[in-house]
């Protein structure tokens, strides 16, 4: 996003994504912006990837429609233009973790060949044309297009980057079984600790504090079920979630070892789900410990469903995930995969009980009947749904 900051001339630039590209970025020392000439039907038009090479090959990206009738793209273009820029990174929480002073490189972006290149006018299903191109003209970009895109180069550090972060702020810490705070850092070795934190602060945007419990403890035992159990009036929703270590060896990993963590992930959360209803079942009224407190638990008459969340999926093992969704077949509501990137956009985008039921159903539903389907996708549809309402509600449009 390009901001002006007080006092400054030029542009600066926020990125947001996930821990695992601005790790990426810090270990490498830079990354890459691609602006290919893309053909449309009327002119040659341009867009926006941003890669992270924890990968040389398939890099973690953002891609970015660039369109001739919004500030945003007006700005970014203008920033791409630049030979220096101040960049901040932020991560999913608003985190700001590293800022950089970066020399941008254009070693033959069409920002600067021979090219009239046009930028075209917003429609919803231009900006999905957009996205599927990109994905597509990445996928098999060349040697060439490595080579002609923009380096972004870290030149001076416009902050600390060894940072901690400790948050006390009830939007993020306000669940059953939260100890009050949360710690972060950039490099987890711990996965466990802050993934559930993660998704209990995701859950907090559409659920009430009393619903979301984190790791629910069986009192007999004390060993615990699953990693949170939400109960509304009418549901239960039983969350598992794995994780890997945001560090440096584990994002260099091969994908073929990344692919295969993945699916050993999912088996496994899925036997701890399958694992927990079974034990819920049983018991009339659960009894269970969350922190420090008693909670009796019974499913009654709720619907019951499953959802596994792992660190991440790739788009072309679909058929392997709807297989997966099948083994929560045993729970009278069924259950879905998602990865956290997914999982954190969903509470975005349906932050309220009744639309995180209702679309969370919906999904299940159609996996069941139809297979796969990607929720990036459902989620990206959506937003751009809403923003063609808020466009056209809005009489400046």
């Amino acid at each position: 996003m390009p901001i002006r900051l007080p006092d400054d001339e030029l542009l600066s630039l926020v990125i947001k994504t996930q821990k695992e590209a601005i790790l990426a970025a810090k270990m490498k020392g830079l990354f890459s912006f691609y602006v290919p000439a893309l053909p449309s039907s009327t002119v040659i038009t341009t867009s926006l990837i941003t890669a992270f090479f924890d990968d040389d090959d398939e890099p973690l990206t953002i891609r970015t429609p660039l369109l001739c009738d919004d500030d945003f793209s007006r700005g970014i273009v203008e920033i791409l233009k630049y030979d220096e820029v101040d960049i901040y990174f932020f991560d999913e929480h608003n985190y700001e973790w590293m800022s950089f002073r970066t020399v941008l490189e254009d070693n033959g972006s069409c920002l600067i060949g021979d090219e009239d290149i046009h930028l075209l006018g917003y429609h919803p299903e231009t900006v999905k044309s957009i996205h599927g191109v990109l994905n597509d003209w990445f996928g098999s970009r060349t040697q060439e297009d490595d080579e002609c895109a923009i380096q972004a180069v870290f030149k001076e550090e416009l902050s600390p980057q060894d940072i901690f972060v400790l948050d006390m702020t009830p939007e993020v810490n306000g669940y059953q079984g939260s100890s009050g705070y949360r710690h972060d850092t950039l490099t987890r070795t711990d996965p466990g600790y802050h993934q559930e934190r993660d998704i209990s602060a995701c859950l907090l945007r559409a659920f009430e504090p009393k619903q979301i419990m984190m790791n629910p403890r069986r009192k007999d035992t004390f060993k615990e079920i699953l990693d949170h159990l939400v109960l509304t009036d009418k549901l239960a929703i039983l969350i598992q979630a794995k994780d890997s270590p945001t560090s440096e060896a584990g994002i260099t990993r091969t994908l073929e070892r990344k692919r295969r963590s993945t699916h050993s992930q999912i088996d496994n959360a899925i036997r701890q789900i399958n694992g927990a209803s079974r034990y819920l079942k049983r018991q009339t009224t659960a009894k269970l410990v969350v922190g420090d407190n008693d909670v009796d638990v019974s499913l009654g008459k709720r619907r019951v469903i499953g959802l596994a969340i792992v660190k991440e999926l790739f788009d072309d093992e679909g058929e392997a995930y709807a297989a997966a969704c099948r083994k929560l077949s045993g729970l009278n509501g069924g259950g879905m995969v998602m990865d956290y990137n997914s999982f954190h956009a969903f509470t975005h985008r349906f932050r309220s009980e009744t639309e995180f039921v209702r679309a969370l159903e919906t999904l299940v539903e159609r996996v069941q009947s139809s297979g796969w389907i990607s929720v990036k996708d459902e989620v990206f549809a959506g937003v751009l749904d809403w923003v063609e309402q808020v466009r056209t509600s809005d009489p400046d449009h």
